[in-house]
């Protein structure tokens, strides 16, 4: 990498702590409905933008990328998989919108327990949620590890650029809360758009064309792909079913239901976000499996860096472009923090909200807001050094973390949809499909699975057990009331 991309991007991240400062300006009251939701009233381009900008992210440029430079075309299913997650929004997002407005909810547990009552399922989805997140947070922050040392040509360790950026994002993040972050994912977001647009452009013209490197692609596969059975047919679609249900219950995904303005917003939103995959999701994984015929020969967790390795043969080749690739440089820097600050705020809510309000009842909010301020740089920081000791490919821990994440959907989208469905129901099913999913990965359950990923078959699981146990119920229902 060159200096002007060291320097763009020093300049760029310079820029987001005056976002902070600006964020905590324009603060309305020190509560954490403001802290957390930016008192609940964003609007459409920004909901969309902050949309776009927390589920693009590092894993989308290195996890999604690594993946597709290991295991070839079945990686374009992540698209659809992006694309699905409006579908699964729409099961739930209005009541979710609709009841948030009404009683104040401020992180996803206040749904659950308004909808199932404070209890077992509650405390176990929210085990769950509180996986999802810090595996979120550490597979980015391992990605920014990457970045920082290809965009410093290794003059700032993998360990200095996480902890580093850990302190900018601690910082706007504690100064102006989920303002500050949907700012600052304004700027992201459209950075991200652009650097996957202009990327994408880059490659094709390295083979004269779109369709030319598409049919060389085809004609020319990595020795490391499988072939498109049907088996990897199976893998792709319940990547798509795991993609959607997973990411859809996101907490910061949640909260950002919560924090729409109105139903109308968030559906503007959400029609715009359905076209995203194919404008950011689709080129990356274009790209990187063009990389298999421009960089052959990377494996493994090496793979996780061909995006910016392939920015850097890109340079090589066509230099006059140096101030695109350091855009693009500062995009991906962009998508990760842009996932990072959010996740962070919003486990740093539920620490806040659903564990350190009820351990001091009597706080007030403006005591619970300064918490959550200390709690954004405590958080940041651990998670920051646990970043270092992951062993894995970023894909494995993507997957790994969604597996289980799938399990909590049904607790949000069945329970919106079924007003009649009860919390032990719900609560069979999630400990059964959790159950399911983990014994699968760990080989307690000896089973040929023919391509479906374990967090599929885990719903599967919790879904027939919410469907006997509801039914079991009704019966008894009737029988107690005939009798």
């Amino acid at each position: 990498m060159s200096d002007t991309v060291f320097w763009f991007v020093i300049i760029y991240l310079c820029a987001l702590p005056f976002i902070g400062i600006l964020g905590r300006l324009r603060s309305q009251e020190a509560s954490l409905k403001d802290y957390y939701l930016a008192g609940g009233m964003l609007s459409t381009l920004p909901l969309f933008l902050t949309l776009y900008a927390t589920q693009y992210s590092g894993n989308t440029l290195f996890g999604f990328a690594g993946n597709a430079y290991r295991a070839g075309p079945v990686t374009l299913f992540t698209a659809l998989g992006m694309m699905s997650v409006i579908f699964f929004y729409l099961m739930f997002g209005k009541e979710l919108n609709a009841k948030a407005k009404s009683l104040h909810f401020i992180t996803p547990a206040d749904y659950l327990e308004h909808r199932f009552g404070a209890g077992a399922l509650v405390k176990l989805v929210n085990l769950v949620l509180i996986f999802a997140l810090a595996s979120y947070v550490l597979t980015n922050f391992k990605a920014v590890g990457l970045l920082a040392e290809q965009v410093s040509n290794g003059r700032i360790s993998a360990a200095y650029g996480i902890f580093g950026l850990a302190l900018i994002m601690a910082f706007y993040e504690s100064m102006g809360g989920m303002r500050s972050v949907v700012w600052t994912d304004m700027l992201q977001g459209t950075l991200l758009l652009a650097g996957c647009l202009g990327l994408v452009i880059c490659v094709t013209a390295q083979f004269g064309g779109l369709v030319p490197m598409v049919n060389q692609i085809v004609a020319i596969p990595s020795p490391d792909w499988a072939p498109m059975d049907a088996k990897q047919w199976r893998s792709g679609l319940s990547l798509v079913v795991l993609f959607g249900t997973a990411i859809a219950v996101y907490p910061h995904a949640i909260q950002r239901l919560y924090a729409a303005r109105q139903w109308s917003t968030l559906r503007n939103s959400f029609w715009l976000m359905g076209v995203m995959p194919f404008i950011t999701t689709v080129p990356v994984v274009l790209s990187a499996l063009a990389a298999t015929l421009l960089l052959p020969g990377m494996s493994g967790r090496e793979a996780d860096q061909v995006m910016p390795r392939l920015v850097a043969f890109l340079m090589t080749e066509t230099p006059a472009l140096e101030l695109f690739f350091a855009l693009f440089m500062a995009a991906a820097m962009a998508a990760i923090m842009s996932t990072l600050d959010s996740a962070m705020l919003s486990l740093g809510s539920i620490f806040t909200h659903d564990f350190l309000r009820h351990a001091r009842p009597d706080a007030s909010e403006a005591s619970l807001t300064r918490s959550g301020r200390i709690m954004s740089w405590a958080l940041m920081l651990a998670m920051a050094g646990l970043a270092l000791s992951l062993p894995q490919d970023i894909w494995s821990l993507i997957v790994i973390k969604l597996d289980l994440l799938s399990q909590a959907f049904p607790a949000f989208a069945l329970g919106a949809m079924i007003p009649a469905l009860s919390a032990r129901s719900v609560l069979i099913g999630l400990v059964g499909g959790c159950a399911t999913a983990i014994g699968l990965r760990y080989g307690v359950i000896p089973m040929q699975t023919g391509g479906l990923h374990f967090g599929v078959i885990g719903l599967m699981v919790n879904l027939s057990l919410i469907g006997l146990s509801h039914i079991g119920e009704k019966r008894r229902r009737a029988a107690a009331d005939a009798a």
